[in-house]
């Protein structure tokens, strides 16, 4: 008996040494799967995880205090208040992706927009963009080509739209073609959300409320010029468009015109308007200049009278490179219409 307990005793703990010298062998990780750049369609854009469809988040936000009629100085007897002002918060949140295809590129852009006013309520996040590309086609809610106007200045007012909430966005389609500096689009537009617009349906036809449009642009090195044309089939009136800029050293010299033949969705106040702004470089940092504007309204808004506005700007970048930038700008203006004196300043951040 005791040499069988001996034997016993042995057995086990030759066994249990046995075990404790096999390896504990772990559960193999899940393989990480980190975010990868997507340099395909330019700056800011990632994969999603697990697909070939590339994302971007960009945005703006602006800031915006004016005075109007700073010459207006208060006087109880003669009924003025004195200076006006007024402020303005605009938010634009972008979500765009895009992703290759046999027919080309395929992409979206959804943009949401908040604005508070002054002295109202804000008008809550909307869908101002929401729209779909396929190579060079585009259908949804887009910023039409009357979108693309204006200098840098913050004085000249071109395109004062009939459209929904006076913007430059239209429910449509259009197609853009590029061929190295040179580019060329035509769109068509649902217009029956214009102040201007008739019935939907009238005597039993299809609505004419339409829009044509075309555009052709052209750029290379520091030279930048396009022109568009907008055609309401409606009021049966269209608008045309100009731009052309250059930029030499510090300097940067930009000229505009538009003519609009009638009132019309595109253009509701101006016969013409023609703009010439030059601004100066004085730093990477610091840049200053003027800016002219000649008007003329239609002859059924204020009897077509015309006037002139000049101004000047300042800006001041805090931050700036080639995805983001961050900037103050500010100025003066005088409009000889009602001879009043006007100032802004601006805060935007663009990423």
């Amino acid at each position: 008996m005791k040499r069988f307990f001996l034997c016993s005793a042995a057995s086990l703990v030759a066994l249990s040494g046995a075990q404790a010298a096999d390896a504990i062998v772990a559960a193999a990780p899940e393989p990480a799967e980190y975010v990868r750049v997507c340099d395909a369609f330019g700056t800011g854009y990632f994969y999603i995880p697990g697909t070939e469809t590339c994302l971007k988040f960009g945005g703006q936000l602006r800031f915006t205090v004016k005075g109007n009629d700073l010459n207006d100085k208060k006087d109880a007897s003669k009924g003025t208040t004195g200076a006006n002002w007024a402020d303005e918060m605009r938010t634009r949140i972008n979500i765009s992706t895009k992703t290759d295809s046999e027919v080309g590129p395929i992409g979206t852009e959804i943009q949401l927009q908040s604005k508070y006013k002054s002295g109202g309520t804000s008008d809550g996040f909307e869908a101002r963009l929401a729209y779909i590309t396929v190579g060079g086609f585009t259908v949804g809610r887009l910023p039409s080509f009357v979108d693309n106007n204006g200098n840098n200045s913050y004085w000249p007012s071109f395109v004062n739209t009939a459209l929904a909430n006076g913007d430059t966005v239209v429910t449509g389609a259009r197609y853009e073609y590029k061929n190295g500096p040179l580019g060329l689009g035509i769109g068509i537009d649902d217009l029956q959300d214009a102040t201007t617009a008739g019935s939907a349906m009238a005597g039993g036809k299809l609505s004419k409320d339409i829009g044509i449009e075309g555009q052709v642009s052209y750029k290379k090195d520091a030279l930048s010029a396009y022109m568009w044309g907008a055609y309401d089939n409606y009021s049966e009136k269209g608008v045309v468009y100009g731009h052309i800029e250059n930029a030499f050293g510090p300097h940067l010299l930009q000229f505009d015109a538009e003519y609009a033949s009638g009132s019309n969705a595109f253009e509701s106040k101006y016969n013409w308007v023609v703009s010439a702004d030059y601004t100066y470089s004085v730093s990477k940092t610091l840049t200053v200049g003027p800016s002219v504007t000649y008007y003329k309204y239609f002859d059924t808004v204020k009897n077509g009278d015309n006037y002139w506005q000049v101004g000047g700007d300042v800006y001041y970048y805090l931050q700036k490179d080639k995805a983001t930038k961050t900037f103050v700008q500010a100025g003066l203006g005088y409009t000889t219409y009602d001879k009043t004196l006007n100032s802004f300043v601006r805060l935007r951040r663009d990423f």
